[in-house]
């Protein structure tokens, strides 16, 4: 059986050409019945499962407790890293909230001054006609100055 493969072209669409040689399937974890798993490149390919008799062996045995006793020992450790996360995931949530609200005191912060800077600077304007409204204009502004300056101050 021959295989069609595709190909890309620097110039052009992908080409479909057939394959002349036979493909040699290498041998693999699936044609031995043992799935092929692990990290280490040389244990690819042994098998990893041991016979009634390999088991008897005290030896055997000895190691795979040994190895178990490694595993739990790492668990125990990796398991306090489980809590050192969940400590480290609520201050960041912490600061982050605590960053979005200064934030939002600095928005209304600077709207506050600029917007009493502004009414502080119609009050030129409005003393002509009435001089009534000039002093409010004057009172509504150095208010709203202190009261986003007040505001700031006590949310720090």
């Amino acid at each position: 059986m021959s295989d069609i493969k595709t190909e890309a072209s620097a110039s052009g669409p992908p080409v479909q050409r057939k394959e002349t040689e036979p493909r040699i399937a290498a041998p693999s974890a699936v044609d031995s019945g043992v799935p092929s798993s692990g990290r280490r490149v040389a244990f690819r390919d042994v098998r990893r499962q041991l016979t009634d008799d390999e088991l008897s062996h005290p030896g055997v045995q000895k190691l795979l407790l040994d190895i178990l006793q490694e595993v739990d020992e790492d668990c125990d450790y990796l398991k306090s890293f489980v809590t050192l996360y969940h400590e480290a995931d609520k201050k960041a949530a912490i600061l982050s909230e605590k960053l979005l609200m200064n934030t939002t005191i600095e928005v209304f912060f600077g709207v506050g001054v600029g917007l009493g800077g502004t009414i502080i600077g119609l009050a030129p304007f409005l003393w002509g006609s009435k001089p009534e409204y000039g002093l409010i204009t004057v009172l509504v502004g150095v208010c709203m100055i202190i009261g986003s300056t007040v505001g700031r101050m006590v949310k720090r």
